[in-house]
Protein backbone atom coordinates (compact mmCIF):
# COMPACT_ATOMS: atom_id res chain seq x y z
CA UNK A 1 0.00 0.00 0.00
CA UNK A 2 2.90 2.34 0.66
CA UNK A 3 4.20 1.93 -2.89
CA UNK A 4 0.71 2.71 -4.25
CA UNK A 5 0.54 5.92 -2.16
CA UNK A 6 4.06 6.86 -3.25
CA UNK A 7 3.16 6.30 -6.93
CA UNK A 8 -0.02 8.35 -6.53
CA UNK A 9 1.88 11.16 -4.79
CA UNK A 10 4.55 11.23 -7.56
CA UNK A 11 1.85 11.24 -10.25
CA UNK A 12 0.04 14.13 -8.50
CA UNK A 13 3.33 16.04 -8.13
CA UNK A 14 4.18 15.52 -11.84
CA UNK A 15 0.69 16.70 -12.87
CA UNK A 16 0.97 19.83 -10.71
CA UNK A 17 4.44 20.55 -12.11
CA UNK A 18 3.17 20.19 -15.71
CA UNK A 19 0.20 22.49 -14.96
CA UNK A 20 2.53 25.06 -13.39
CA UNK A 21 4.88 24.99 -16.39
CA UNK A 22 1.93 25.36 -18.79
CA UNK A 23 0.58 28.33 -16.81
CA UNK A 24 4.01 30.00 -16.70
CA UNK A 25 4.46 29.52 -20.46
CA UNK A 26 1.04 31.03 -21.22
CA UNK A 27 1.52 34.00 -18.89
CA UNK A 28 5.02 34.75 -20.26
CA UNK A 29 3.83 35.08 -23.86
CA UNK A 30 2.88 38.59 -24.98
CA UNK A 31 -0.77 38.95 -25.93
CA UNK A 32 -1.49 39.26 -29.65
CA UNK A 33 -2.21 42.89 -30.62
CA UNK A 34 -5.84 43.48 -31.58
CA UNK A 35 -7.23 46.14 -33.91
CA UNK A 36 -10.34 48.20 -33.14
CA UNK A 37 -12.48 45.81 -35.21
CA UNK A 38 -11.31 42.84 -33.11
CA UNK A 39 -9.03 41.29 -35.73
CA UNK A 40 -5.48 40.31 -34.83
CA UNK A 41 -2.55 42.49 -35.86
CA UNK A 42 0.20 40.44 -37.43
CA UNK A 43 3.66 40.86 -35.98
CA UNK A 44 6.74 40.10 -38.10
CA UNK A 45 8.77 37.08 -37.09
CA UNK A 46 11.98 38.47 -38.58
CA UNK A 47 13.44 41.58 -40.18
CA UNK A 48 16.45 41.99 -42.47
CA UNK A 49 18.05 45.32 -43.31
CA UNK A 50 19.98 46.18 -46.48
CA UNK A 51 19.54 42.80 -48.08
CA UNK A 52 19.77 41.44 -51.60
CA UNK A 53 18.72 38.12 -53.08
CA UNK A 54 19.35 36.42 -56.41
CA UNK A 55 17.01 33.96 -58.12
CA UNK A 56 18.65 31.61 -60.62
CA UNK A 57 17.27 29.07 -63.03
CA UNK A 58 18.23 25.39 -62.99
CA UNK A 59 21.32 26.08 -65.09
CA UNK A 60 22.64 28.63 -62.58
CA UNK A 61 21.82 31.63 -64.79
CA UNK A 62 20.65 34.69 -62.86
CA UNK A 63 16.97 35.42 -63.58
CA UNK A 64 16.35 38.34 -61.26
CA UNK A 65 17.78 40.24 -58.35
CA UNK A 66 15.85 41.74 -55.45
CA UNK A 67 17.20 44.20 -52.89
CA UNK A 68 15.59 46.44 -50.29
CA UNK A 69 16.43 48.72 -47.41
CA UNK A 70 14.32 46.60 -45.05
CA UNK A 71 12.38 43.36 -45.27
CA UNK A 72 9.72 42.26 -42.75
CA UNK A 73 8.32 38.73 -42.90
CA UNK A 74 4.88 37.88 -41.45
CA UNK A 75 4.35 34.25 -40.46
CA UNK A 76 0.53 34.32 -40.27
CA UNK A 77 0.11 34.64 -44.06
CA UNK A 78 3.78 34.13 -45.11
CA UNK A 79 3.94 37.53 -46.83
CA UNK A 80 6.87 39.93 -46.90
CA UNK A 81 6.88 43.74 -46.75
CA UNK A 82 9.78 45.55 -48.42
CA UNK A 83 10.95 49.13 -47.93
CA UNK A 84 12.61 50.83 -50.91
CA UNK A 85 12.70 47.66 -53.01
CA UNK A 86 14.64 47.32 -56.24
CA UNK A 87 13.85 44.46 -58.59
CA UNK A 88 16.07 43.75 -61.60
CA UNK A 89 14.99 41.26 -64.26
CA UNK A 90 18.05 39.88 -66.05
CA UNK A 91 16.45 37.37 -68.38
CA UNK A 92 19.06 36.18 -70.90
CA UNK A 93 18.70 37.69 -74.36
CA UNK A 94 16.29 40.40 -73.16
CA UNK A 95 16.90 44.00 -72.12
CA UNK A 96 17.34 44.51 -68.40
CA UNK A 97 14.20 45.77 -66.65
CA UNK A 98 14.66 47.54 -63.30
CA UNK A 99 11.79 48.44 -60.97
CA UNK A 100 12.12 50.75 -57.94
CA UNK A 101 9.42 51.79 -55.45
CA UNK A 102 8.86 53.12 -51.95
CA UNK A 103 7.22 49.91 -50.66
CA UNK A 104 6.24 46.44 -51.81
CA UNK A 105 4.34 43.42 -50.55
CA UNK A 106 5.43 39.99 -51.76
CA UNK A 107 3.29 36.86 -51.56
CA UNK A 108 4.47 33.68 -49.86
CA UNK A 109 5.96 32.04 -52.92
CA UNK A 110 7.31 35.26 -54.45
CA UNK A 111 5.10 34.87 -57.54
CA UNK A 112 3.37 38.21 -56.96
CA UNK A 113 4.98 41.49 -55.90
CA UNK A 114 2.77 44.55 -55.33
CA UNK A 115 4.79 47.78 -55.49
CA UNK A 116 3.44 51.12 -54.27
CA UNK A 117 4.63 54.70 -53.98
CA UNK A 118 6.78 56.34 -56.66
CA UNK A 119 7.06 53.21 -58.78
CA UNK A 120 9.61 53.61 -61.56
CA UNK A 121 10.27 51.04 -64.27
CA UNK A 122 13.40 51.42 -66.38
CA UNK A 123 13.53 49.09 -69.36
CA UNK A 124 16.85 48.96 -71.18
CA UNK A 125 17.02 49.51 -74.89
CA UNK A 126 17.58 46.73 -77.32
CA UNK A 127 17.54 46.11 -81.06
CA UNK A 128 17.98 49.78 -81.89
CA UNK A 129 15.61 51.02 -79.15
CA UNK A 130 16.49 53.50 -76.45
CA UNK A 131 15.67 53.19 -72.75
CA UNK A 132 12.09 53.57 -71.64
CA UNK A 133 11.07 55.00 -68.25
CA UNK A 134 7.60 54.29 -66.84
CA UNK A 135 6.23 55.85 -63.63
CA UNK A 136 3.06 55.01 -61.72
CA UNK A 137 1.75 54.78 -58.15
CA UNK A 138 1.09 51.00 -58.17
CA UNK A 139 2.53 48.05 -60.06
CA UNK A 140 1.75 44.33 -59.90
CA UNK A 141 4.91 42.44 -60.79
CA UNK A 142 4.94 38.77 -61.85
CA UNK A 143 8.70 38.08 -61.76
CA UNK A 144 8.67 34.53 -63.12
CA UNK A 145 6.57 35.59 -66.12
CA UNK A 146 8.46 38.85 -66.78
CA UNK A 147 5.21 40.83 -66.59
CA UNK A 148 4.44 44.15 -64.90
CA UNK A 149 0.94 45.63 -64.91
CA UNK A 150 -1.12 48.41 -63.38
CA UNK A 151 -4.64 49.76 -63.58
CA UNK A 152 -3.53 53.23 -62.44
CA UNK A 153 -2.31 56.27 -64.39
CA UNK A 154 1.11 55.77 -65.95
CA UNK A 155 3.59 58.09 -67.66
CA UNK A 156 5.97 56.55 -70.20
CA UNK A 157 8.96 58.56 -71.35
CA UNK A 158 10.93 57.50 -74.41
CA UNK A 159 13.56 59.28 -76.49
CA UNK A 160 11.12 61.38 -78.53
CA UNK A 161 7.77 60.89 -76.82
CA UNK A 162 5.88 61.15 -73.57
CA UNK A 163 2.87 58.86 -73.24
CA UNK A 164 0.14 59.20 -70.60
CA UNK A 165 -2.37 56.40 -70.07
CA UNK A 166 -4.50 54.67 -67.48
CA UNK A 167 -3.58 51.01 -67.16
CA UNK A 168 -0.65 49.19 -68.68
CA UNK A 169 0.80 45.71 -69.09
CA UNK A 170 4.46 45.20 -69.98
CA UNK A 171 6.00 41.89 -71.00
CA UNK A 172 9.76 41.87 -70.82
CA UNK A 173 9.84 38.56 -72.71
CA UNK A 174 7.88 39.72 -75.75
CA UNK A 175 8.92 43.40 -75.47
CA UNK A 176 5.25 44.39 -75.85
CA UNK A 177 3.66 47.18 -73.83
CA UNK A 178 -0.14 47.38 -73.84
CA UNK A 179 -1.81 50.62 -72.79
CA UNK A 180 -5.36 50.01 -71.57
CA UNK A 181 -7.21 53.36 -71.73
CA UNK A 182 -7.08 57.16 -72.00
CA UNK A 183 -3.87 57.07 -74.03
CA UNK A 184 -2.34 60.45 -74.93
CA UNK A 185 0.95 60.78 -76.80
CA UNK A 186 3.10 63.88 -77.13
CA UNK A 187 5.71 63.22 -79.80
CA UNK A 188 8.70 65.55 -80.14
CA UNK A 189 10.46 66.00 -83.46
CA UNK A 190 13.83 64.29 -83.72
CA UNK A 191 16.67 66.75 -83.40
Amino acid sequence: MTSWMLSGFLLLLATLLAALLFWLNQSAQAPSPVQADGSRVAAPDYMIENFSAVRMDRDGVTRHLLSAKRMLHYPDDDTTDLEQPRFINTEPGKPVMRVDADQAKMTANGEDVYLTGNVKVLRGGGKGRKETVMTTSFLHLLPDDGIAKTDRPVVITEANAVINAVGMEVSNRTQVTQLLSQVRVVHAKAR
